[in-house]
């Protein structure tokens, strides 16, 4: 087994703590993934209406808006394995109240509401920790390695979560996705057990919370480069990310496909996501910085907006999955960058604002759907493509800028 982990892409799984963190978050990820499977399901079983289904996945989301720099607040003042336990453990007792109310058949919508929001709470507070927790795990020049393993466990996990949960729910029931989801927590609270980690400091001098929220802004306001980064990440998911929501347009009234092609359609995104996750795993020595960012970006762009005017089922599918691979290759990119150059006593605060940016999903959805009523589908994503590729190539632009002119300033005599 050690052998195995010298292979390149797998070497960061040689710290046992990592390796636990992961193999827990596989499981626990996949629950969550199954539980979103079911979710929908319930929801559509019990109102048949799309906005309903809209309204839940908007309570879901809006927690890393509301509560997000809160969340980056509690990852830096408290013990960050013991905040993880704790979130895990709410998260599970959420799942059982869901298994219990739909198998006594109790369960109403606003039920659902309440619990969606509730989780969506937990799970801000959850990824923030849990993030900062990987930044003590692994050495500072492995962190990419790192996430990008994380980031090919996460998009497994989407592969795997709702596959068990059709299974479940075809052959067992809904409520028990619910069950098997609560049970799957324990894998995540057993390993965070199971791991050896140095005694939690705690910071010698205390300030409120609202202190430690302002302190993290402050910083990043202060940093060009992490705020740029953050700013670029909050357009793509104003304007990009949430593209997938809008897949099953394309593909019922452009493409004519039935529900097997829509499946292996939507699965694309996810199969470029692992490629793209894997590859940054495997990379020997990368510079992390915003041009490789943009990069990213405008590769999104550029794959979206041919995505958009594709009549060809290959070539959309192709098309979704350089989207996938841009997406996640940004995405881990931007972690990794902010997680090299934060300073720990402020990097739950910094990542809180950087995840924050899944918050605008549900207004960008909002924006999406007005556009397209307007528009056309084809033309919202092409005019979103563009909003993107604007944003990258004005950083791209406004960073070359500043490094020709210190440049110059370091020439003699200047």
């Amino acid at each position: 087994m050690q052998n195995l982990w010298t292979i390149r892409p797998l070497r960061t799984l040689r710290h046992r703590n990592f390796r636990l963190l992961l193999e827990g978050a596989l499981i626990s990820s996949s629950g969550d993934f199954m539980q979103n499977v079911a979710q929908s399901w319930l929801v559509w079983d019990l109102t048949r209406s799309p906005f309903a289904i809209g309204v839940v996945a908007f309570f879901d989301s809006m927690p890393r808006l509301l509560v997000g720099a809160f969340g980056g607040a509690i990852a830096d003042r408290f013990d960050r394995r013991r905040v993880l336990l704790i979130s895990q453990t709410l998260a599970m007792i959420q799942a059982v109240i869901y298994w219990l109310a739909v198998w006594f058949g109790v369960i109403a919508f606003w039920h659902i509401v309440v619990l969606s929001f509730f989780l969506g709470i937990v799970n801000t507070i959850n990824q923030t920790a849990r993030q900062s927790l990987v930044n003590s795990l692994v050495p500072k020049d492995e962190l990419l390695n790192a996430i990008g393993l994380q980031s090919s466990v996460f998009n497994f996990s989407k592969i795997l979560g709702p596959s068990a949960g059709g299974v479940i729910i075809g052959f067992i029931g809904i409520a028990d996705c619910f069950l098997v989801n609560a049970l799957s927590f324990l894998a995540l609270i057993y390993n965070l057990y199971l791991m050896e980690l140095p005694a939690w400091e705690k910071r010698a001098t205390e300030q409120s919370i609202w202190a430690d929220i302002k302190e993290g802004f402050n910083y990043v306001r202060g940093s060009r480069r992490i705020f740029n980064i953050i700013s670029i990440s909050y357009v793509m998911a104003m304007f990009g990310a949430p593209y997938n929501r809008f897949v099953p347009i394309f593909a019922t009234n452009v493409l004519h496909l039935g529900p097997t092609g829509f499946g292996i359609l939507m699965s694309a995104p996810g199969f470029g996501a692992t490629l793209a996750a894997l590859c940054l795993a495997s990379v020997r020595k990368m510079r992390v910085g915003l041009r490789w960012i943009c990069a990213f970006v405008l590769g999104f762009a550029l794959s979206l907006a041919l995505f958009a005017f594709s009549h060809s089922f290959v070539l959309s599918f192709v098309f979704l999955a350089m989207v996938g691979f841009c997406q996640i290759g940004e995405r881990a990119l931007s972690n990794t960058a902010i997680q090299m150059e934060a300073p720990s006593n402020l990097l739950g605060r910094v990542l809180s604002l950087f995840f924050m940016d899944r918050g605008l999903w549900s207004l960008g959805s909002v924006f999406m759907g007005t556009a397209a009523s307007a528009i056309g589908i084809s033309w919202t994503f092409a005019a979103c493509s563009g909003i993107c590729a604007l944003a990258a190539s004005g950083l791209l632009a406004a960073n070359a800028r500043r490094r020709a002119q210190a440049a110059i300033q370091q020439l003699p005599g200047s």
